[in-house]
């Protein structure tokens, strides 16, 4: 049911943009004096070849990964590189709408009153107006079909790219830390979404890479799965026997709750040698120095902002490392702690706890980056939080919000790589 709601979602909004794009496309045709019936048979005909196959594939559960060769490069590609271009252009267009909605409005309103709609007219006739409005429209046009052929491409690179990955090095200072520890290597990686996009093939060669850096500890904050149970299979499959000196810890993230967390957490116990952190705390004694490592649950709603139940879980699971600190006759204030928490959008509570580092992924560091200002990215990520990737500080907290290995939505990244992190501790 869940995976259900998920791809109707995802499928409603593609559906949408693509509305507004072919509309936008149909009109352009139209003011050229193309014939009208065979711009809507083109039309019709273009959203029933991507949209039918798509739904049949997710009614039906068919993996990307299973569909022969030739139908992925002649419907498969194709199809992701149109809704590609769908998801770019539409959200333009919808921000333009969305802009002159209030200009509209007024104009529509003053238009009721017949004196201001007659000099309205009149203006708009005058030659040199005339003239300016034929030149800003052939500059729309221009521009539009300028931006068509940069989605268009940009989206082709991004699908052919989407596992181009980039190991990042992170030096994070912690207040007081052990003279043990300084030095420490962290790798961390997260969501993996094992699934539609993402098979046991490209998995492989991830985990053939993590092995081969030899961290002294691996981390992987959430979204093991995609949506279904079976996934984890794959995951363990390939994951399954990663390497580190101190061991493997992980959370589920919310799209591990889009079906039955629980069995993804005994798949992952029996086949592997992570250690699933559920409002746990596992204290490691690296050389008589401690490391606490905090783990706490996920919902399955995307959420952008303070989720009380997730806070809640966060408490439980600092009272459990608490509990085990106390047992172990150690002062949990002063031990560095970790803390592995899918969503990064509690950072600015848990800093209230003395947490050293929270480490999240969730985001993908946007996926799709449309553009970049200096250090700001223009995303759908960016609109909705300030935490996006990357390392951010509140006090004596720090974040590191992972770019992830994974795609959720449309299989493709646009300036943002997967993202394997190398942090060592200062």
């Amino acid at each position: 049911m869940q995976r259900m709601i998920f791809f109707t979602t995802v499928f409603t909004t593609l559906f949408i943009l693509q509305l507004l794009v072919l509309n936008s496309f149909r009109k352009f045709f139209l003011e050229k004096n193309y014939d009208k019936k065979k711009i809507n048979v083109i039309i019709i005909t273009i959203i029933l070849f991507f949209n039918i196959p798509f739904l049949i594939t997710i009614l039906l559960k068919i993996r990307i990964s299973d569909i022969p060769e030739l139908i992925k490069y002649v419907y498969v590609y194709p199809f992701y590189i149109y809704m590609g271009t769908n998801v770019f252009l539409g959200l333009i267009i919808l921000m333009t709408k969305i802009i002159k909605l209030p200009i509209l409005i007024v104009l529509l309103i003053i238009k009721r009153f017949k004196t201001i709609k007659e000099k309205i007219s009149k203006f708009k006739n005058r030659k040199e107006i005339v003239k300016f409005n034929n030149s800003r429209r052939a500059f729309i046009t221009y521009s539009g079909l300028f931006l068509a052929g940069y989605a268009f491409t940009g989206t082709g690179l991004g699908i052919l790219n989407k596992d181009s990955y980039e190991i990042t090095k992170q030096k994070i200072k912690f207040n007081n830390l052990p003279v043990n520890l300084k030095g420490f290597k962290i790798l961390l990686f997260s969501d993996i979404h094992s699934g539609p996009y993402m098979n046991e093939e490209t998995m492989n060669n991830y985990a053939n890479i993590i092995n081969n850096l030899n961290a002294d500890l691996i981390l992987i904050p959430g979204d093991i799965t995609n949506s279904t149970v079976d996934e984890a299979i794959s995951f363990c499959n390939s994951f399954g026997n990663l390497k580190s000196r101190y061991g493997v810890f992980a959370t589920l993230g919310n799209h591990d709750y889009f079906s039955n967390p629980d069995q993804i957490e005994e798949i992952i116990i029996k086949n592997t040698n992570i250690r699933l952190l559920r409002n746990q705390a596992e204290i490691l004694n690296l050389n008589d120095t401690h490391l606490c490592i905090l783990g706490s649950e996920d919902t399955r709603d995307s959420g952008m902002g303070n989720n009380n139940i997730i806070k809640g879980y966060i408490e439980k699971t600092i009272a459990d490392a608490i509990t085990k600190s106390e047992r172990l006759n150690i002062n949990f204030d002063v031990i560095p702690k970790i803390l592995l928490c899918h969503k990064p959008y509690v950072f600015d509570y848990i800093s209230e706890y003395n947490i050293d580092l929270m480490l999240s992924g969730h985001t993908h560091g946007g996926q799709v980056i449309f553009a970049s200002i200096g250090s700001s990215k223009l995303s759908i990520a960016s609109a909705v939080s300030k935490y996006v990737g990357g390392l951010y500080t509140n006090g004596k907290s720090k974040l590191y919000i992972s770019r992830g290995i994974g795609t959720v939505g449309l299989p493709m990244r646009v300036n943002c790589p997967p993202e394997i992190t190398i942090i060592t501790l200062e």
